[in-house]
């Protein structure tokens, strides 16, 4: 050990000037190399759900291509939020839509649900829709399955729930609605 500590001590100023070159030598191979980045767009502030998208909402960053997420390939101004976003969240596919481009034969069909129930499903879930008849548990009656949901919109008069929904399931939630309560339940399919 004493060896060692003599040699150190003989060559000091030689070891210390070859680990500040090699000090310098890394500093300038990390500041010339910069990784291939990719624009993308994310929220410039806090946006609520069911947030319909404004220019001023937008706002474009440069991340490395590795951290890039796929994002819409369209146009997002004019299109909504399916769920809050926080300043700096990318905007993807599922976390901005337009209501109006469904599937073929679905409409959007709107849920009305207490919040407890809407806090715990997210855009992209898949739901049952279920009639509650009030003050009979077993008249429960199912009104959707597989339902995809699509935005989630607080009001006043509770959570209003969007789904992805066959035209004859959308009527009977209308009509259920105005009798009775509504539930979300996940799919099992």
């Amino acid at each position: 050990m004493e060896r060692l500590s003599r040699l150190i001590a003989d060559h000091r100023r030689s070891l210390c000037a070859v680990l500040t070159g090699l000090a310098v030598l890394f500093a300038l191979a990390a500041l010339t190399e910069s990784p291939a980045t990719t624009r993308v767009e994310v929220a410039a502030h806090d946006l609520p759900s069911g947030h319909r998208l404004a220019a001023d909402d937008i706002r474009v960053i440069e991340v490395p291509d590795d951290a890039a997420v796929a994002h819409p390939a369209e146009e997002i101004a004019g299109r909504q939020v399916a769920g809050p976003m926080r300043a700096g969240e990318p905007f993807t596919d599922r976390r901005v839509i337009d209501p109006r481009s469904l599937d073929e034969g679905t409409v959007l069909a709107s849920v009305v649900v207490e919040p407890e129930v809407a806090a715990l499903v997210r855009p992209g879930d898949r739901v049952d829709v279920l009639a509650i008849a009030d003050g009979a548990d077993d008249d429960e009656l199912t009104l959707a399955t597989a339902a995809s949901v699509l935005l989630i919109e607080e009001g006043d008069a509770g959570t209003a729930v969007g789904i992805q929904a066959a035209p004859e399931a959308a009527a009977a939630i209308a009509r259920a609605a105005l009798v009775g309560r509504l539930t979300l339940v996940h799919s099992l399919e």
